[in-house]
Formats: C-alpha cells, structure tokens, sequence
C-alpha cells in the first residue's frame, strides 16, 4: 500500500515538473509587460513539484488515528492557492481590500481543513464545517465582486474560463474528504491520494495551460491601451 501511494505521488511530482519546464520556457520568451503571469504559473508548479518529491520520498506524515494526513500536501495548497488566486486578481485588478479578503478566506480554508485533518474526533466536522463556511464566502468573492471587475475587459473571457474551473474543482477537494478516511472513510487511502493528485494536476497545471493563452490576450490589451493614449503635440 505504501509503496502504490508513493508511485502516486511520484506520478504527481512528473507532472507538476512537466508543467514548471513548460512555464518556465514561456517565462524566459516573454515580454516584460507579462512576464510576471508566467512567473506566477512557474511558481505554482514548482512548488508542487517540491512538495510532492517531498511526499514520494515518504518525508512529512503523520498518523492520526487509522490514517495518515500529509504535511507537505498542505503546505503546497497554503503556498500555491494564493497564487493560483492572485493570477485570477492580476486579470481584473480588482482593488487591495477585495483581493486580501479572497486571501483571508482561502487561508481560512486551507487551514480549517488541515486542523481538521488533525483531529481524531467528531470535533474534526465542526472544524471542517468553519472551512466549508469560509469556501462559500470565497467562492461568493470570485463569483460576485471580482467577476463584476472583469467586465468589459479584453481579459474577461479568460477569467470566466479560469475563475469557473478553480471555483467548480476546488469545491470537489471537501468532498473527497468527506468520503476519505478524514471523513467517513468510504474512501481509502490509496485511492484519496489518487483522486487528489490528479485534481491538483488539473487545478495547477491544467489551469496553467489554459492560462497561457493570456499572453496573447495580455499582449493585445497592452498595446490597444498603448494605442489608444493620447499623443502629445
């Protein structure tokens, strides 16, 4: 069993690895005026690739109980969530006080769900449920303020594209929970861990093969916005 979750979680670290080279490679040809977009998506990636090397070597769980939680697993989704977050934001350009209240509530998330992961009792619903609640007020930011910042601009479809796949995948992740050992365990181990890797694969790496069609898009907001400024006698 150990061994099939860690050949997982190795598949894990090839992909998210086959998504930085490909970031990467854009970020070195990019433009200055969108090269900070590539860096996010580099970033994002990396840092799953770490963590999930981390995990494929066995380093960084604990056994709560009859189950095992994965550290690194979650310290990946409190580093890369807010920048899987600030790329939508970098989109809009939505003002500071929304952008920190997005953030607010997905760390809220990220480390609701991690105590709970922690807990043995039924407590750990109650936990899980203060998470759940905070995903609800996320989901309300992306799909309410910050998508009426999107209207009218070039960006706009990309967003929508973006903003529905994070909203719909990310709320699939609490019910794999549920049904994992973390919850009423009507899941294995095993097969959590595969249903996992294989959404953060899609939410990482298939967000950011999505997202590089915003060089294009940014490059023609750019040079529409240079086009349209008034010259000067």
């Amino acid at each position: 069993m150990i061994g099939e979750i860690s050949t997982w979680f190795a598949v894990g670290a090839l992909g998210m690895a086959f998504g930085t080279v490909i970031f990467a490679g854009g970020l070195l040809r990019a433009d200055a005026d969108v090269r900070k977009y590539y860096a996010t998506l580099t970033a994002i990636s990396g840092i799953a690739t770490v963590a999930y090397v981390v995990m494929a070597l066995g380093i960084g769980s604990v056994t709560v109980g009859d189950r095992t939680v994965f550290i690194p697993r979650y310290i990946d989704w409190l580093l890369t969530t807010p920048l899987l977050l600030a790329y939508l934001a970098m989109l809009v350009d939505p003002d500071r006080a929304l952008f920190w209240k997005i953030i607010a509530a997905n760390i809220v998330v990220i480390v609701a769900g991690f105590g709970a992961a922690l807990l043995s009792g039924v407590e750990r619903f109650g936990l899980f449920a203060v998470g759940g609640l905070a995903f609800v007020v996320l989901a309300y930011l992306l799909l309410g303020p910050l998508t009426r910042r999107s209207r009218g601009q070039r960006t706009e479809s990309l967003f929508r594209g973006l903003r529905n796949l994070t909203v719909i995948l990310w709320a699939t992740y609490p019910i794999i929970w549920l049904l994992a050992p973390s919850g009423f365990g009507l899941l294995t181990n095993l097969t959590n861990v595969l249903l996992v890797t294989y959404l953060d694969l899609i939410t990482k790496v298939g967000f950011g093969l999505i997202a590089l069609n915003a060089g294009a898009v940014l490059r023609e907001q750019l040079q529409s916005s240079s086009d349209s400024a008034p010259v000067g006698n």
